[in-house]
């Protein structure tokens, strides 16, 4: 249950879109064969990163990593004399720098929950009284309990894209 818990807070953070960003990148590098990317790409690669987060996420625009930050995070693995990092190496360095992104993102997507749930529980709670079979039944639900529903399902649900 634990692991359920943590799987659906990542992807309410984002994190799973991140992943598949990531993944997606990776596998578009001309040098995937190899099954690594060169840290001389880094910087390249993180821009594309980021250009998707751009267009994937609705709230403000994620600055990607100066390129002092870049060259520094390139330095520090070259002293260690990795000439390449491998897919969950890569992931971990753009989680390090999209971190507090992040958070914005998950504010984000919690206060269009907590705008968007108790509108649309009234709205459904006003559509169901109109239909005679459920009247009594919509009648009994309390409206609380229906937003809650709506909020944790626009958190969970908004990054599900149909392909």
């Amino acid at each position: 249950m634990g692991q359920v818990a943590g799987h659906l807070w990542d992807r309410a953070q984002g994190k799973w879109q991140v992943q598949r960003i990531c993944d997606k990148i990776f596998n578009q590098w001309p040098e995937k064969d190899k099954g690594n990317l060169a840290v001389k790409d880094l910087h390249i690669v993180t821009l594309m990163v980021y250009n998707s987060m751009n267009k994937q996420f609705l709230s403000p625009y994620k600055e990607p990593p100066s390129m002092e930050a870049v060259q520094s995070k390139v330095k520090a693995l070259s002293a260690k004399g990795t000439t390449a990092i491998s897919r969950n190496e890569f992931y971990e360095i753009i989680m390090e720098w999209i971190h507090k992104d992040l958070r914005i993102v998950l504010a984000n997507r919690v206060i269009l929950a907590l705008l968007a749930g108790p509108l649309l529980a009234v709205q459904t709670k006003k559509v169901g009284r109109q239909v005679p079979r459920i009247r009594d039944t919509v009648d009994k639900v309390p409206t609380p309990l229906i937003a809650s529903v709506y909020a944790a399902g626009i958190v969970l649900l908004q990054d599900v894209r149909v392909d």
